[in-house]
């Protein structure tokens, strides 16, 4: 006889702002896929200030996807803080009351806010997976002007590091994340961490020789133009005066354009040179369109300023730009990366310690573009990047949970 399996839910709570589209460009798909290898369903509270009209494309998205999506409204008045404060204490019996209305199995809070949400519900016998994300807290002390030395700051470390101990299980987006929260809280807590991957649809991410075609036709590219391309967001902690000192060394003696895709339009253009404008094409592009115009590229830029914060991330970019076979500009000292490109073909690792000095390898390296072979970039890509190595990182911790 055939034995039904249980269905088990998990309620996935995050605190975004508009200008991040994280929900339905990273998380949802790594969910849907999660679901279609395993017996989980996920239920989704989302805490924004965004729109309403890119809440409800947000829940369409959802929809289309099987998940369960709630979008709750962070106040914004009478100031932010004091709007996000009372958002905390309602929002705490929001999630109560929905764990126990769907009885939840699971609840996996991302970062500070809904972990504190957690952490004030009394009497609770929850398990828990923390969704640590990068080191949140470190981002906004060295980008966003928060002081270590403050009361805020000092609060919600202990909010983060009470949830790090309370959690059945922690993810993180690499180990050196994980060797920071357990030099914090202790050795005998290390058991309990996992590293997740940003894994990325590996259909939609595909070279496609006609969609190249097309779209350097549609804007203007000649076949002996070499294509640099820079695909996110902008700002000196991308290495913004690095990519455009590399593009202009190289566009000095042959012939190139960059492409840029960024919603960041303004910065970008008021920051490139007079002499490089007719060689810099900067637009912005839907999601879906994404991997239309990245088959376009012969090269792509995936640069982050180093930092203490830095060691945590996984960038999202990389994992398009080697699945779709790119040879690619990275950062060394950025979270797992250099560990992970080591046992990937066709990539630079750029150094910002010594910046200026590497100019001419670079160079070199470009001259060699042809050789690379873009196909086994994706091939030696896909079990860091595919969607169902993320899905499979996720299921693994899940697995760990006895019910």
């Amino acid at each position: 006889m055939h034995q039904v399996q249980t269905i088990r839910k998990l309620l996935f709570i995050t605190w975004d702002g508009p200008q991040t589209r994280y929900m339905e460009g990273l998380f949802m798909p790594i969910f849907k896929r999660i679901t279609n290898l395993s017996n989980w369903e996920f239920h989704v509270i989302q805490f924004t200030w965004a729109p309403e009209k890119q809440t409800s494309e947000t829940s369409a998205v959802a929809k289309k996807l099987g998940i369960h999506y709630n979008a709750y409204a962070v106040r914004r008045r009478p100031h932010p803080l004091v709007g996000s404060a009372i958002t905390v204490f309602k929002g705490k019996a929001v999630i109560e009351n929905y764990i126990k209305r769907h009885q939840i199995d699971i609840v996996m809070p991302r970062s500070t806010f809904p972990a504190m949400m957690i952490n004030m519900i009394k009497k609770r016998n929850l398990r828990l997976i923390f969704d640590a994300d990068g080191l949140p807290l470190e981002e906004r002390i060295e980008f966003n002007g928060l002081s270590i030395n403050s009361k805020q700051y000092q609060f919600l470390k202990k909010q983060e590091t009470k949830m790090l101990i309370a959690a059945q299980h922690v993810i993180t987006r690499s180990q050196k994340a994980i060797d920071i929260h357990v030099e914090k809280i202790g050795e005998q807590f290390r058991s309990k961490f996992a590293v997740v991957f940003n894994g990325r649809d590996e259909v939609a991410f595909t070279p496609d020789a006609d969609a190249r075609l097309k779209r350097r036709y549609e804007l203007r590219i000649l076949s002996s133009e070499k294509v640099f391309l820079y695909c996110g967001s902008l700002g000196n902690q991308y290495g913004w005066n690095e990519m455009l000192e590399i593009f202009d060394v190289y566009a000095s003696s042959k012939p190139a354009k960059w492409v840029i895709i960024t919603g960041d339009v303004q910065f970008a253009e008021a920051g490139i040179p007079t002499h490089l404008k007719d060689k810099i094409i900067v637009f912005t592009s839907t999601v879906a369109d994404v991997p239309n115009y990245l088959n376009i590229a012969d090269v792509a830029f995936a640069l982050r300023q180093p930092s203490f914060s830095m060691q945590g991330v996984a960038p999202i970019k990389l994992g398009e730009y080697l699945l779709m076979g790119l040879p690619t500009i990275a950062s060394k000292d950025i979270g797992d990366t250099e560990d992970i490109l080591n046992n990937i073909q066709g990539c630079f690792m750029y150094d910002f310690k010594i910046g200026k000095k590497q100019i001419k390898a670079l160079m070199e390296w470009l001259n060699k573009l042809d050789a690379i072979d873009r196909e086994q970039i994706r091939k030696q890509a896909l079990p860091y990047f595919s969607i169902n190595a993320a899905a499979n990182s996720y299921i693994n911790v899940l697995n760990k949970l006895i019910f």
